[in-house]
């Protein structure tokens, strides 16, 4: 890591360097603030997590912003003995500036817009923050500089208990997640932090955020293919070969799952 920091050419704007992906991961922390913000003031529901937090942010009375570093926290110190991988620049960057950023750009929003609840005008904030929350994921992930310690639950599962699948555990996990929030906010939907959002993004978030990860945020850092793909290649590559006993050699396989 170290050698990777003082390496000037990581220091230039080079595809995948170190610099053009601190800047894509801070652009896309922005976006994902962003897109939250419109979804609330929209009363069209954000993903599952934000959903929890967002509960917890009204039963404690404490500003949203102060609760997604406390809870991210507490959450790092229990998910990160089972999987050290999920901790970099981007956690921090995440779990410190999304709050003040979600809370800043509603007070911007409602500067410059009266939102008046109509379905219609539900569905048109609902379809413009999904797209910029899945973007800003997609950015986010693909920076490859650290993640959200709720994305590191279910692979930790995963890894404890292999007899299901990733994808399952992450419904499992996002829906139990959904629940908590209804619980926390005593199911009133009127607040717009649960809602048709919530579903959509609970079930089809990991659609999105692939389609953009092709599309947009593979180019911006400066890479081909899957982000998880090239981990996983580039593990395997690195880990040393074992003696077998018929003087062959044998290579544990590993995957990483998006």
């Amino acid at each position: 890591m170290f050698s990777t920091v003082t390496d000037k050419n990581q220091w230039t704007l080079y595809s995948n360097s170190l610099l053009r992906r601190i800047i894509v991961c801070l652009l896309g922390v922005t976006i994902v603030s962003v897109g939250i913000a419109i979804c609330l003031e929209g009363k069209a529901g954000v993903d599952p997590y934000t959903a929890f937090l967002q509960g917890i942010s009204s039963v404690s009375g404490v500003s949203f912003s102060l609760v997604v570093p406390i809870v991210n926290i507490l959450m790092l110190i229990v998910v990160l003995p089972f999987d050290k991988s999920i901790f970099g620049l981007g956690t921090i960057l995440n779990f410190t500036l999304v709050g003040v950023l979600v809370d800043y750009f509603r007070e911007l929003y409602r500067h410059f817009f009266v939102f008046n609840y109509s379905v219609g005008g539900m569905l048109i904030h609902l379809l413009i923050g999904v797209a910029f929350f899945c973007l800003g994921v997609s950015m986010y992930i693909t920076a490859n500089l650290g993640v959200c310690p709720y994305d590191g639950i279910a692979p930790a599962l995963k890894r404890k208990l292999p007899k299901f699948g990733y994808r399952t555990y992450r419904i499992v996990q996002d829906l139990v997640t959904i629940l908590l929030a209804c619980v926390l906010i005593q199911f009133n939907f009127s607040l717009g932090i649960v809602g048709v959002g919530t579903i959509i993004q609970g079930f089809f978030i990991g659609f999105f955020v692939n389609f953009f990860n092709r599309t947009i945020s593979n180019r911006l850092v400066g890479i081909n293919g899957d982000i998880f793909d090239q981990e996983s290649a580039s593990e395997s590559a690195s880990r040393p070969q074992e003696s077998r006993s018929d003087g062959g050699v044998t290579t544990e396989s590993t995957s990483r799952i998006a």
